[in-house]
């Protein structure tokens, strides 16, 4: 196809019986990538002949999944829809003596290709009914015998132009006599493929490197319907970083289990697009409307790409510390609801809003995925700490350390300052006020901040300190103390 005029199109044609995977999700942003650096357009077909496996809901799924990550297409069809086109084109094959009605039943087609494989043969159709006369079939439909329609595949080599892969090359015997309309009347994949692809006027087949010999049939296919062969593009496997098949423990999940583990769509499509690609300014943090110029068919590799989910989540965390701490507020809530650490009427009090916008700006640039904001949080909704790590323990047994929280109380119970007024900048005053005073001791840098953190939280580790007073609030953080302090005492008496 090198008619220059001719406007491109490219077409994502996903089957509804499973959710959009992350392979066939990096198809999409492919072909959607693709269509936009040619100023093309882009169809999504939905192939749901598979009458068995087809559901609704998967169909309602993958669009759902597509919306969200910010693919859109220029027309929408759905295969069901198109039924009698199919048979028409499998009849007009007949017709020309260039398909054959079949009337192996299943179980005669199964006992063959159990034979074949037992034998050590590929399996493929033995052409029993190719040649049965006409009084033959005549007998057959008469009996009430259903048929199915096959192609017949002439001797030839098939030769191919890849775009990223070059020259490609079948025999056409490895291919037996195949199926193009089930005896149900619905047409074969293959077989709707080539229909639908010439009657909307695709350009360019981008997909996935496990359709290159259903390339081949169809292109047989292609020609003896007298379509014009558009150009194809197969896009490498997606492996497992230790090389092997993507399976569910490598990351091959649908982009719905993506969404609910806390990933961002920016994230999610910055990833799929480096699979196999990369920009030529060697940039690996975007957006990607921000690349539809800068992407290139030319430059996908067609080599293998590895699922690195360490990649994932470092990609995530850099979307994740570009929101505003508004936007981020919004992606989150359904987390910390999930959660139970805060009910849904709770945010009607503005104590406890202000606090959960203090927490997401205290913690956002430890996150990995939005999931992981609950487990961080959920100590500062609650009065008593639920205990001490094995650091914090070791801390708080040191002798300056009852010396410091000691010191630390009697400062917070002395402040006047309303509660509101305890905040960040309050805090860190209140903590080097209470280092110049105990200078004296020589507790200074761990000796002094240590001792507070492991009080008030548990832990030995996270935000800076004064945030996380300010988010506990002045009243929470004395309790704590207290607690800890009470703690302390029933230790050292045993």
């Amino acid at each position: 196809m090198n008619n220059e005029n001719i406007k491109p199109r490219l077409r994502f044609a996903p089957s509804p019986t499973g959710g959009l995977h992350i392979g066939t999700a990096r198809t999409a942003l492919f072909n959607w990538l693709a269509a936009n650096s040619m100023a093309g357009k882009l169809i999504l077909r939905i192939e749901d002949t598979d009458i068995k496996r087809s559901t609704k809901l998967f169909e309602e799924s993958i669009i759902c999944d597509l919306e969200w990550l910010g693919i859109k297409w220029d027309e929408f069809y759905r295969q069901s829809d198109r039924m009698e086109s199919f048979k028409d084109y499998a009849y007009k094959l007949l017709n020309e003596g260039k398909a054959y009605r079949c009337f192996c039943s299943p179980e005669r087609l199964e006992e063959l290709k159990s034979v074949q494989y037992a034998e050590g043969k590929m399996s493929k159709y033995d052409n029993r009914c190719r040649d049965l006369s006409p009084e033959e079939i005549e007998n057959e439909i008469v009996g009430g015998k259903s048929y199915a329609i096959r192609f017949k595949i002439e001797p030839c080599e098939i030769i191919f132009n890849d775009l990223i892969r070059g020259e490609i090359r079948f025999n056409s015997d490895v291919f037996g006599d195949f199926i193009i309309l089930k005896s149900d009347g619905t047409p074969s994949y293959n077989f709707a493929v080539v229909i639908d692809d010439h009657e909307m006027d695709i350009t360019h087949i981008l997909r996935g490197e496990d359709h290159i010999t259903n390339t081949a049939r169809q292109i047989l296919l292609i020609k003896s319907l007298g379509f014009e062969i558009p150009e194809f593009v197969h896009l490498s496997m997606i492996l497992g970083k230790d090389g092997s098949k993507l399976s569910k423990r490598h990351g091959s999940q649908t982009i719905m289990e993506f969404r609910e583990e806390g990933y961002v769509k920016e994230a999610l499509g910055n990833y799929l697009a480096l699979l196999s690609w990369a920009p030529r300014t060697g940039n690996e943090i975007f957006n990607i409307t921000e690349i539809t110029g800068e992407f290139k068919l030319s430059d996908v590799s067609k080599s293998p790409a590895t699922f690195d989910l360490d990649k994932l989540n470092w990609i995530n965390g850099n979307h994740i510390r570009q929101k505003t701490i508004d936007e981020l507020f919004k992606l989150v809530l359904p987390f910390i609801l999930k959660s139970q650490i805060i009910e849904e009427k709770d945010l009607q009090t503005e104590e406890i809003k202000i606090k959960l916008i203090k927490c997401i700006d205290a913690f956002k640039d430890k996150l990995k995925v939005l999931a992981d904001l609950p487990d961080l949080i959920k100590d500062f909704f609650v009065v008593k700490i639920a205990g001490y790590s094995d650091e914090a323990l070791q801390i708080l047994k040191l002798g300056s350390s009852l010396k410091v929280l000691n010191s630390m109380l009697e400062k917070i119970n002395k402040l006047k300052a309303q509660e509101e007024g305890f905040n960040k900048e309050s805090c860190r005053e209140i903590i080097n006020n209470l280092g110049i005073e105990l200078k004296e001791y020589n507790i200074k840098g761990k000796l002094l901040y240590m001792p507070i953190r492991a009080a008030i939280t548990g832990q030995t580790h996270g935000p800076e300190l004064p945030k996380v007073m300010s988010i506990i609030g002045l009243i929470n953080c004395a309790e704590r103390i207290n607690q800890t302090l009470s703690f302390l005492n029933l230790l050292n008496k045993s």
